[in-house]
Parts: structure tokens; sequence; C-alpha cells
């Protein structure tokens, strides 16, 4: 896992839904073939970037509110950002 890793699939997260994404347990530990270590650096950098850039950031289990509706973030979801 790189630096560039993150940043090109967040960037393309981004390009996708600017409002609202979601980060996949499929997308990180089967598509990537990342570590559970990998994947816990892989998230804490993710939310770093993504709080400095101004997004609201939820993991997996964690309650949020979105369009009226109060979520949770699902067990197959590692990570929702929503931008303020």
């Amino acid at each position: 896992m790189t630096l560039k890793l993150i940043d090109d699939y967040l960037n393309k997260k981004i390009r996708d839904s600017e409002e609202y994404f979601v980060i996949s347990f499929f997308d990180l530990r089967v598509k990537f073939n990342l570590s559970k270590e990998d994947t816990a650096v892989f998230l804490n950098l993710s939310v770093i970037r993504l709080q400095n850039i101004g997004y609201r950031v939820y993991l997996t289990n964690q309650e949020y509110d979105y369009h009226g509706e109060h979520r949770v973030v699902k067990s197959n979801e590692l990570l929702v950002a929503i931008k303020k």
C-alpha cells in the first residue's frame, strides 16, 4: 500500500460522488488485497485527508444523519464520508 494508492482512490471516490461516498470492506480487503493492518492505516490516513478537505467521516457502526435519515455505518462499510 502506498500514499499514491490512497490519494488516487479518494480522488476517484470524490470525482464519482463529491457529496457522499462509502469505502467498502470489499474495495480494501478484497480488491486491493490489504491486510488488516494496512486497512487500518489506509482508513486512518483517509480520515485525516477527508476531514482536512471538509468531510464529516464515520467509521463502521457509527451513527450519522444524511438527508433527514438516521443511519448506521454497516459492517461491510468501513467509512462513510459526507461533505459539510
